[in-house]
This record gives C-alpha cells, structure tokens and sequence, in this order.
C-alpha cells in the first residue's frame, strides 16, 4: 500500500479546502454562491457523478460479485446507522444536535475521497467495488440523511420531498445498469464523468467558503465536536471491520467497505444545512476536523486492515 500517495491525495483535496476559504477571504467568492451552487450540485453535477461510478470500460462482474458486494454493504450501513440512531440516545445528547450527530456518524466522505483512497490502496478492482458498495449511501443520504439534519425521525424520511430528487432517481438508475451490466456508449460515459467532475472540487471550495465566516478560534470546535469526530474516523471503522469479520465477508470486499466507513464527514452536511436549516457552524467544524485529521488516520486503518488480512 502506497501511504505516501495518500497523504498526499489528502493534502491536496485539504488544499482545495484552503483555496476557498482564501477566496472569501479576498472577496473573489460572492456571499450568495455557497447556497446557489449547492443547488447545482445537488440537482445536476452529482446525479452526473452517481451515475459515472457504474460508466466505463472494465466493469463487467458476475452476479455472484454483486450480490457479496451488495451483503457487505447492507451490513456496512446497517451498522453505521444503527450505532448512529443510538448514540446520542446513549449519550444523552441536546435533541439540537441530535441529528447533526446521527448525520456526521451514519455518512462519510465515500464519494468524494473515498475513490480516490480505494484507488490508491486498492487499484481499480477496488474503486469498483467501492462504487457498489456506494449505492445505499447514494439511496440514504437523501432521505435519512436530510431527516436527521431536519431533525425528523427515520420515518419522517420516507415522506420527504428528497425521495424523488435528481441524485436519488440516479442512484436508482446507476443500480439498474449494475444489475443488467449495460454499457453506454463512451462518449456519453465519458460526459457523465465530465460533468460529474465538477462536483468533488465545488463542493470542498463551498465547505472552505464557509469555514471563512466561522472566527479562527471557533475552528478547532469544542469537546461535542472532537467526540463525534473519533467516532467517525476511528471506531466505527473498527466496528464495522468486527461485523464484517464476524459474518465471514470476502477480505477484499471487507477491506474496501471499512475502509470507506473511514471517511470524513460527508460534504453533503453541509450543503444540507444551507438548504433546511441546519448548524452550518458546527457541521462545518465536523466536516474541517475530521477531513484534517483523516490525513493521518486514513492511512492508520489501512496499515491495521493490511495486518488482518
């Protein structure tokens, strides 16, 4: 496994982050375009981005990969938004960060970083595997993952307007050509992926933007801050790697979803919080620290899954 490649994948995605903020700083990033252009991602140049993750030469699999691939990951979620669920239950948390909790724990960064990381330790096998593996995040962000951060409860989610958002139509349609194996033709595979692009470096310029209105001593966040942050880049991994053990996974299929369940927060929060309401502050401190931080423990759990095997 490559570390050095990816500290350094994680240092430049952290760059981005950098730039943004610098660009408000310096007044280039008008004070309206993080809410415009989350807009933008969230109906156009994600959906492109979800349905790119099943576009391309060299996808092809049998059933039975799919549905191993599809076990790990029902697994995989079904831990992270159980512990999720009954964490701030457990830690008696304020019901107004209940939710910003649930969200920060139950989904990570898997998108945005997690292929990078998956290619860097895994090849091209494992960014594959890292984009089945993805369709129930795709399926969850956008009707949990709004609830939580609406403050509704997990069956208020499936009343939700978000059902039939533009991601979530192509999350459904990206398992449609996973399961049938079709294969588009490469130029329109090759401007979904385009198109798509666009997304990773938007959304980690709007996460800097919005780390420029919070006052620097306010960055670092406070102890609910660091407490949710160890859990998501730390324990959880671990329990989801535990489960996964437990019930006999593939090891290759295994690693890749741990290792993905160690993401940082999921850029959405924050996007999410700008269009319903939510803790802009303390979801960007989540998304800032923990992305921070993932530049070393990223690579921990890899060094950890590379001596289990």
């Amino acid at each position: 496994m490559d570390f050095l490649y990816i500290v350094t994948r994680m240092l430049m995605i952290f760059g981005i982050v950098v730039v943004g903020f610098a660009a408000s700083k310096r007044g280039l990033w008008a004070g309206d375009l993080d809410r415009k252009l989350s807009v933008f991602i969230l109906n156009v140049s994600m959906p492109a981005l979800v349905l790119a993750s099943v576009m391309g030469e060299g996808l092809h699999f049998s059933g039975s990969d799919l549905l191993t691939m599809g076990y790990v990951s029902l697994l995989s979620y079904a831990m992270l938004i159980g512990v999720a669920w009954l964490l701030p239950l457990l830690l008696h948390t304020p019901r107004s960060r209940a939710g910003l909790m649930r969200f920060m724990l139950a989904f990570g960064n898997v998108s945005f970083i997690g292929f990078s990381v998956c290619d860097a330790v895994f090849g091209e096998e494992g960014v594959f595997c890292a984009s089945v593996i993805n369709i129930p995040f795709n399926l969850l962000i956008f009707t949990l993952g709004v609830a939580f951060i609406r403050g509704g409860s997990a069956r208020s989610a499936l009343a939700l307007r978000q059902v039939l958002s533009p991601c979530l139509v192509a999350s459904l349609v990206a398992v449609a050509i996973a399961l049938t194996g079709w294969q588009p033709p490469r130029a329109l595979g090759e401007w979904f992926h385009l198109l798509g692009d666009l997304t990773i470096p938007c959304a980690l310029l709007i996460i800097g933007s919005s780390l420029s209105h919070i006052p620097v001593r306010d960055m670092l966040g406070n102890r609910f801050v660091y407490v949710v942050v160890t859990l998501r880049l730390l324990v959880l991994p671990m329990a989801v790697c535990g489960l996964l053990w437990l019930c006999g996974a593939d090891p290759f299929v295994r690693n890749v979803a741990v290792v993905l369940s160690a993401m940082p927060v999921a850029t959405n929060g924050i996007m999410f919080c700008l269009q319903y309401g939510g803790d802009e502050r303390v979801m960007t401190q989540g998304l800032f620290i923990s992305t921070l931080l993932s530049v070393a423990t990223i690579p921990a759990i890899a060094f950890l899954l590379s001596l289990i095997g």
